[in-house]
């Protein structure tokens, strides 16, 4: 079967899912959709394409509908597949109503996955009317702002003075300065975030610093204007901008600094549904450019 096209937010909610089933050893996989489940959850990226795979649907519906242990991961399944439009796709809202228990009672990573992907799907219906969301009350969130903002911090606070200066000379020299005594008042401060009502200083500068990866405190003033951007002080889209043209650089950082930036990146999707809602962009796609899509870490 050929790949759909992909929106950036379908194209994530479908490998947060892919990316969960994908975690799990042969042996789980088998107990909650068969033999042949492992097979089509790391060779086909969760996607039926085949009459032989009807069996393994079979399964998963029945767990599904019985809510039974292992129906949350079924339901997983099921939406990855709704999402990348495989074969008997359209019918993922309806199984997780029958495992609403299931889908409750799941780790904080896949009910928010589950509910971010079926968000999606009713995103992209052909309904006129947006349906209302499955279980509202739950969290889409993996983390909160504020279990990721004093990471993000520490990441920014890692600019030494050498760097600080280079930093505030970015605005082709004008200012020096007045940047540098904004940003080392920014970093000194316990959230790092820039004073509500300057929008220049050192703003200006750490934005230019964050465009290029190769520029000389390219991750710390990433870093930093992200914690800025999780307490809402972005309102020109700072980050969509961004990660449809450094997601790969983004996803390639070291340890030490990756797992905040992409952790900050991943609450500004989680949080705002209208983030990337507009890229023009045609390569996401969950199975084809995972490095593309904002990588999962732990913190």
């Amino acid at each position: 079967m050929n790949r759909p096209s992909f929106t950036f937010r379908r194209a994530q909610a479908a490998f947060d899912l892919i990316w969960f089933l994908q975690s799990h050893d042969d042996v789980r996989l088998v107990q909650i959709g068969g033999h042949g489940f492992p097979r089509i959850v790391r060779e086909q990226s969760c996607r039926f394409e085949d009459k032989a795979d009807a069996t393994c649907h079979e399964l998963l519906a029945s767990k599904a509908l019985d809510s039974s242990l292992g129906a949350d991961l079924a339901v997983a399944m099921i939406l990855a597949n709704d999402l990348q439009k495989g074969l008997w796709n359209s019918d993922s809202r309806d199984f997780a109503e029958m495992a609403a228990n299931q889908i409750r009672a799941s780790t904080q990573l896949l009910r928010s996955a589950i509910l971010r992907g079926l968000d999606s799907v009713d995103d992209y219906s052909f309904s006129h009317e947006r349906a209302e969301r499955f279980l509202p009350e739950e969290s889409r969130l993996t983390r909160t702002a504020d279990e990721i903002l004093p990471k993000l911090c520490d990441v920014a606070r890692m600019m030494d003075e050498p760097t600080r200066k280079s930093v505030a000379a970015a605005d082709y020299g004008s200012d020096i300065d007045k940047h540098l005594k904004a940003l080392n008042d920014v970093l000194s401060s316990e959230t790092c975030l820039f004073p509500k009502n300057e929008f220049w200083y050192p703003s200006e500068v750490v934005e230019l610093v964050s465009h290029v990866r190769s520029t000389r405190g390219f991750v710390t003033c990433t870093a930093l204007l992200l914690a800025n951007a999780l307490k809402g002080r972005d309102n020109i889209g700072w980050f969509e901008f961004r990660w449809e043209r450094l997601a790969v650089d983004y996803n390639a950082l070291p340890d030490g600094v990756r797992g905040p930036i992409l952790a900050g990146i991943r609450y500004l999707y989680e949080a705002d549904e209208n983030f990337l809602w507009y890229s023009e962009r045609k390569d996401w796609d969950p199975a084809l450019t995972p490095e593309r899509m904002i990588l999962p870490v732990d913190l």
